[in-house]
Protein backbone atom coordinates (compact mmCIF):
# COMPACT_ATOMS: atom_id res chain seq x y z
CA UNK A 1 0.00 0.00 0.00
CA UNK A 2 1.35 3.51 -1.16
CA UNK A 3 -0.98 5.80 0.41
CA UNK A 4 -1.19 9.62 0.01
CA UNK A 5 -3.30 11.68 2.15
CA UNK A 6 -5.50 14.95 1.93
CA UNK A 7 -6.51 16.71 5.05
CA UNK A 8 -8.56 19.39 6.38
CA UNK A 9 -6.30 21.14 9.30
CA UNK A 10 -9.34 22.71 10.43
CA UNK A 11 -12.39 20.24 10.46
CA UNK A 12 -13.50 19.01 13.75
CA UNK A 13 -13.76 19.52 17.36
CA UNK A 14 -11.40 19.23 19.81
CA UNK A 15 -11.68 15.04 19.68
CA UNK A 16 -11.10 15.02 15.77
CA UNK A 17 -8.06 17.34 15.95
CA UNK A 18 -6.77 14.64 18.38
CA UNK A 19 -7.37 11.77 16.06
CA UNK A 20 -6.21 13.49 12.81
CA UNK A 21 -2.97 14.34 14.54
CA UNK A 22 -2.50 10.49 15.92
CA UNK A 23 -3.62 9.09 11.86
CA UNK A 24 -1.23 11.58 10.34
CA UNK A 25 1.81 10.71 12.62
CA UNK A 26 0.76 6.70 12.26
CA UNK A 27 0.64 7.58 8.34
CA UNK A 28 4.02 8.61 8.63
CA UNK A 29 5.68 5.74 11.18
CA UNK A 30 3.92 3.03 8.68
CA UNK A 31 3.93 4.16 5.39
CA UNK A 32 6.79 6.09 5.10
CA UNK A 33 4.98 9.26 4.33
CA UNK A 34 6.90 12.35 3.40
CA UNK A 35 5.42 15.90 4.11
CA UNK A 36 5.08 16.38 0.27
CA UNK A 37 2.77 13.10 0.78
CA UNK A 38 0.05 15.44 2.25
CA UNK A 39 -2.19 17.70 1.04
CA UNK A 40 -3.42 20.34 3.04
CA UNK A 41 -6.90 22.14 1.82
CA UNK A 42 -7.45 25.66 2.30
CA UNK A 43 -9.30 28.50 0.21
CA UNK A 44 -6.00 29.80 -1.27
CA UNK A 45 -4.48 26.04 -2.04
CA UNK A 46 -6.99 24.49 -3.80
CA UNK A 47 -4.63 23.00 -6.79
CA UNK A 48 -3.58 19.36 -7.20
CA UNK A 49 -2.67 17.59 -9.75
CA UNK A 50 -1.23 14.19 -11.56
CA UNK A 51 2.13 14.46 -9.93
CA UNK A 52 0.55 14.10 -6.60
CA UNK A 53 -0.72 11.01 -7.57
CA UNK A 54 2.01 9.18 -8.57
CA UNK A 55 3.02 6.18 -7.57
CA UNK A 56 -0.12 6.55 -5.17
CA UNK A 57 -2.70 3.63 -5.24
CA UNK A 58 -4.70 4.74 -1.92
CA UNK A 59 -6.01 7.95 -0.87
CA UNK A 60 -6.67 8.57 2.75
CA UNK A 61 -8.77 11.74 3.26
CA UNK A 62 -9.33 13.68 6.69
CA UNK A 63 -12.32 15.97 7.33
CA UNK A 64 -15.58 16.96 6.55
CA UNK A 65 -17.84 16.10 3.87
CA UNK A 66 -16.63 19.28 1.77
CA UNK A 67 -13.12 17.73 1.69
CA UNK A 68 -14.11 14.49 0.62
CA UNK A 69 -16.12 16.07 -2.09
CA UNK A 70 -13.01 17.97 -3.00
CA UNK A 71 -10.97 14.63 -2.91
CA UNK A 72 -13.25 12.82 -5.24
CA UNK A 73 -13.80 15.18 -7.93
CA UNK A 74 -10.23 15.81 -7.87
CA UNK A 75 -9.58 12.12 -8.55
CA UNK A 76 -12.65 11.61 -10.67
CA UNK A 77 -11.63 14.91 -13.28
CA UNK A 78 -8.20 13.53 -13.34
CA UNK A 79 -9.56 9.63 -14.39
CA UNK A 80 -8.47 8.09 -11.56
CA UNK A 81 -10.47 5.06 -9.39
CA UNK A 82 -7.69 4.43 -6.41
CA UNK A 83 -9.51 3.10 -3.10
CA UNK A 84 -10.22 6.01 -1.03
CA UNK A 85 -10.34 5.67 3.22
CA UNK A 86 -12.29 8.39 4.89
CA UNK A 87 -12.23 9.55 8.46
CA UNK A 88 -14.81 12.01 9.11
CA UNK A 89 -14.03 14.77 10.98
CA UNK A 90 -16.40 17.22 10.54
CA UNK A 91 -19.90 18.09 12.71
CA UNK A 92 -22.53 16.01 11.66
CA UNK A 93 -20.57 13.03 9.27
CA UNK A 94 -23.79 11.76 7.57
CA UNK A 95 -21.84 9.89 4.76
CA UNK A 96 -19.33 8.43 7.47
CA UNK A 97 -21.96 7.49 9.26
CA UNK A 98 -24.36 5.73 6.74
CA UNK A 99 -21.10 3.72 5.80
CA UNK A 100 -20.39 2.66 9.22
CA UNK A 101 -17.03 4.45 8.86
CA UNK A 102 -15.29 4.37 12.01
CA UNK A 103 -13.92 8.11 13.56
CA UNK A 104 -12.06 6.52 16.38
CA UNK A 105 -7.94 5.97 15.98
CA UNK A 106 -8.04 2.90 16.24
CA UNK A 107 -10.46 1.99 14.50
CA UNK A 108 -9.37 3.73 11.55
CA UNK A 109 -5.78 2.27 11.94
CA UNK A 110 -7.67 -1.11 12.14
CA UNK A 111 -9.63 -0.53 9.10
CA UNK A 112 -6.58 0.54 6.73
CA UNK A 113 -4.44 -2.45 7.82
CA UNK A 114 -7.32 -4.67 6.73
CA UNK A 115 -7.99 -3.12 3.40
CA UNK A 116 -11.28 -4.48 2.46
CA UNK A 117 -13.03 -2.16 -0.02
CA UNK A 118 -16.47 -1.61 -1.43
CA UNK A 119 -17.54 0.10 -4.57
CA UNK A 120 -20.27 2.64 -4.05
CA UNK A 121 -22.23 4.71 -6.35
CA UNK A 122 -21.86 8.62 -6.53
CA UNK A 123 -23.91 11.05 -8.32
CA UNK A 124 -22.80 14.11 -10.79
CA UNK A 125 -24.56 17.51 -10.73
CA UNK A 126 -23.39 19.13 -13.61
CA UNK A 127 -20.00 18.71 -14.40
CA UNK A 128 -19.62 18.02 -10.65
CA UNK A 129 -19.38 14.68 -8.79
CA UNK A 130 -21.32 14.28 -5.22
CA UNK A 131 -20.69 11.60 -2.89
CA UNK A 132 -23.80 12.59 -0.73
CA UNK A 133 -26.49 15.15 -1.36
CA UNK A 134 -27.65 17.21 -3.53
CA UNK A 135 -30.26 19.96 -1.09
CA UNK A 136 -31.97 22.53 -1.84
CA UNK A 137 -34.86 25.16 -1.04
CA UNK A 138 -35.15 27.42 2.24
CA UNK A 139 -34.41 24.72 5.06
CA UNK A 140 -31.33 24.05 3.36
CA UNK A 141 -30.21 27.74 3.85
CA UNK A 142 -29.53 26.75 7.00
CA UNK A 143 -26.08 25.28 6.35
CA UNK A 144 -24.59 28.06 4.91
CA UNK A 145 -25.71 30.60 7.96
CA UNK A 146 -24.40 28.36 11.31
CA UNK A 147 -20.82 30.15 11.84
CA UNK A 148 -18.16 27.61 11.86
CA UNK A 149 -17.10 28.18 15.41
CA UNK A 150 -20.50 27.70 16.98
CA UNK A 151 -20.74 24.28 15.09
CA UNK A 152 -16.91 23.12 16.26
CA UNK A 153 -18.02 24.14 19.56
CA UNK A 154 -21.59 22.90 19.97
CA UNK A 155 -21.28 20.43 17.28
CA UNK A 156 -25.29 19.73 15.38
CA UNK A 157 -27.05 21.82 17.77
CA UNK A 158 -25.73 24.60 16.22
CA UNK A 159 -28.15 24.29 12.86
CA UNK A 160 -30.97 24.63 15.23
CA UNK A 161 -30.07 27.74 17.13
CA UNK A 162 -28.75 29.12 13.86
CA UNK A 163 -32.32 27.91 12.28
CA UNK A 164 -34.80 30.23 15.00
CA UNK A 165 -34.34 33.29 13.84
CA UNK A 166 -35.17 32.57 10.21
CA UNK A 167 -38.11 30.51 10.72
CA UNK A 168 -39.94 32.57 8.71
CA UNK A 169 -37.87 32.96 6.13
CA UNK A 170 -37.35 29.42 6.16
CA UNK A 171 -40.82 28.60 6.35
CA UNK A 172 -41.64 30.55 2.26
CA UNK A 173 -40.80 28.06 0.49
CA UNK A 174 -39.12 28.18 -2.52
CA UNK A 175 -40.35 27.65 -6.26
CA UNK A 176 -39.05 24.35 -8.33
CA UNK A 177 -39.84 22.21 -11.24
CA UNK A 178 -38.69 18.70 -11.26
CA UNK A 179 -38.42 16.65 -14.58
CA UNK A 180 -37.31 13.04 -15.24
CA UNK A 181 -38.73 9.53 -16.57
CA UNK A 182 -41.23 9.40 -14.12
CA UNK A 183 -43.39 12.97 -13.55
CA UNK A 184 -42.83 16.13 -14.14
CA UNK A 185 -43.87 18.30 -11.46
CA UNK A 186 -43.61 21.85 -9.91
CA UNK A 187 -43.75 22.54 -6.24
CA UNK A 188 -43.14 25.38 -3.82
CA UNK A 189 -40.78 23.38 -1.58
CA UNK A 190 -39.20 23.98 2.01
CA UNK A 191 -36.59 21.64 1.19
CA UNK A 192 -35.88 18.94 -1.41
CA UNK A 193 -32.96 16.29 -1.62
CA UNK A 194 -31.69 14.17 -4.23
CA UNK A 195 -28.95 11.81 -2.58
CA UNK A 196 -27.85 8.32 -1.95
CA UNK A 197 -27.82 8.18 2.11
CA UNK A 198 -30.46 7.13 4.72
CA UNK A 199 -28.52 9.77 7.05
CA UNK A 200 -29.25 13.38 6.27
CA UNK A 201 -28.60 16.30 8.63
CA UNK A 202 -28.13 14.24 11.71
CA UNK A 203 -31.79 12.87 10.25
CA UNK A 204 -31.44 8.47 10.05
CA UNK A 205 -34.02 7.62 8.03
CA UNK A 206 -35.22 10.32 6.13
CA UNK A 207 -34.66 8.43 2.86
CA UNK A 208 -35.47 4.84 4.37
CA UNK A 209 -34.81 2.95 1.67
CA UNK A 210 -31.58 4.75 0.36
CA UNK A 211 -28.39 2.61 -0.13
CA UNK A 212 -24.94 3.32 -1.46
CA UNK A 213 -24.99 0.56 -4.13
CA UNK A 214 -28.40 0.42 -5.45
CA UNK A 215 -27.84 2.31 -8.70
CA UNK A 216 -30.79 4.89 -7.61
CA UNK A 217 -30.91 8.09 -6.63
CA UNK A 218 -33.24 8.83 -4.06
CA UNK A 219 -35.78 12.30 -4.13
CA UNK A 220 -37.57 13.74 -1.55
CA UNK A 221 -39.04 16.90 -1.78
CA UNK A 222 -41.08 18.64 1.19
CA UNK A 223 -43.66 20.80 0.17
CA UNK A 224 -44.90 24.22 1.82
CA UNK A 225 -48.01 24.44 4.04
CA UNK A 226 -48.91 25.61 6.96
CA UNK A 227 -46.94 26.37 10.02
CA UNK A 228 -48.89 24.01 11.63
CA UNK A 229 -48.63 21.20 9.08
CA UNK A 230 -44.81 21.83 9.02
CA UNK A 231 -44.59 21.13 12.68
CA UNK A 232 -46.14 17.84 12.60
CA UNK A 233 -44.18 16.96 9.41
CA UNK A 234 -41.18 17.92 11.32
CA UNK A 235 -42.67 15.24 14.11
CA UNK A 236 -43.67 12.48 11.44
CA UNK A 237 -39.33 12.28 10.52
CA UNK A 238 -38.83 11.70 13.24
CA UNK A 239 -41.34 9.17 13.97
CA UNK A 240 -40.36 7.63 10.38
CA UNK A 241 -43.87 8.55 9.08
CA UNK A 242 -43.48 11.22 6.90
CA UNK A 243 -43.55 9.17 3.62
CA UNK A 244 -47.25 8.86 3.75
CA UNK A 245 -47.73 12.15 3.93
CA UNK A 246 -49.52 14.07 0.84
CA UNK A 247 -47.14 17.03 1.22
CA UNK A 248 -43.89 14.84 0.92
CA UNK A 249 -42.98 13.51 -2.95
CA UNK A 250 -40.35 10.53 -2.36
CA UNK A 251 -39.18 8.55 -5.72
CA UNK A 252 -36.24 7.09 -7.09
CA UNK A 253 -34.40 7.32 -10.53
CA UNK A 254 -31.40 7.48 -12.29
CA UNK A 255 -31.35 10.78 -13.78
CA UNK A 256 -33.76 13.88 -13.25
CA UNK A 257 -33.60 17.89 -13.65
CA UNK A 258 -34.66 20.04 -11.27
CA UNK A 259 -34.85 23.79 -11.68
CA UNK A 260 -34.99 26.28 -8.55
CA UNK A 261 -36.70 29.55 -9.26
CA UNK A 262 -35.95 33.45 -7.43
CA UNK A 263 -33.45 34.36 -4.90
CA UNK A 264 -32.52 30.97 -3.20
CA UNK A 265 -31.15 30.08 -6.56
CA UNK A 266 -27.69 30.70 -4.15
CA UNK A 267 -28.61 27.89 -1.50
CA UNK A 268 -28.80 24.79 -3.86
CA UNK A 269 -26.37 22.60 -1.94
CA UNK A 270 -23.68 19.95 -3.32
CA UNK A 271 -22.42 17.98 -0.14
CA UNK A 272 -22.93 20.55 1.68
CA UNK A 273 -20.80 23.40 -0.78
CA UNK A 274 -22.99 26.38 -1.71
CA UNK A 275 -23.40 26.58 -5.89
CA UNK A 276 -25.11 29.62 -7.67
CA UNK A 277 -27.32 27.30 -9.61
CA UNK A 278 -31.12 27.28 -11.14
CA UNK A 279 -30.71 24.61 -13.03
CA UNK A 280 -29.43 20.89 -12.43
CA UNK A 281 -28.96 18.02 -14.65
CA UNK A 282 -28.57 15.17 -11.78
CA UNK A 283 -27.63 11.27 -12.76
CA UNK A 284 -26.54 8.66 -10.97
CA UNK A 285 -22.55 6.75 -11.43
CA UNK A 286 -23.38 3.39 -10.45
CA UNK A 287 -20.12 2.02 -8.24
CA UNK A 288 -18.26 5.11 -9.46
CA UNK A 289 -16.01 5.51 -6.14
CA UNK A 290 -14.23 2.54 -4.37
CA UNK A 291 -14.25 2.86 -0.58
CA UNK A 292 -12.38 1.04 2.35
CA UNK A 293 -14.79 -0.06 4.81
CA UNK A 294 -14.50 -1.68 7.93
CA UNK A 295 -14.94 -5.13 8.25
CA UNK A 296 -18.45 -6.30 9.50
CA UNK A 297 -17.27 -7.61 12.67
CA UNK A 298 -15.73 -4.61 13.16
CA UNK A 299 -18.59 -2.50 12.98
CA UNK A 300 -20.34 -1.93 16.83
Amino acid sequence: MRPKMIVNPVSGQHTAYKTKASVIAYMKKKYALHDRDIFYTSKENNDLGNSFFEDCDSLVVAGGDGTLHYAINTMKNLGLDIPLAYLPTGTVNDFGNALKLPRSYEGFTRMLEKGMTKKIDIGLAGNEYFHYVVAGGAMNSISYTTNQMLKNVIGDKAYYLSALPKLPQILSGTHIKIECDQIEQEHDALLYLVSKSAIIGGIEGILPDAKMDDGQLHVLVIQKKSWFNTLQLLLDIKNGRHLDRSDVLYFTTKRLRITQYGDDIAKVGIDGEMHHNGLMDIEVIPRGLTMIVPCSSDVA
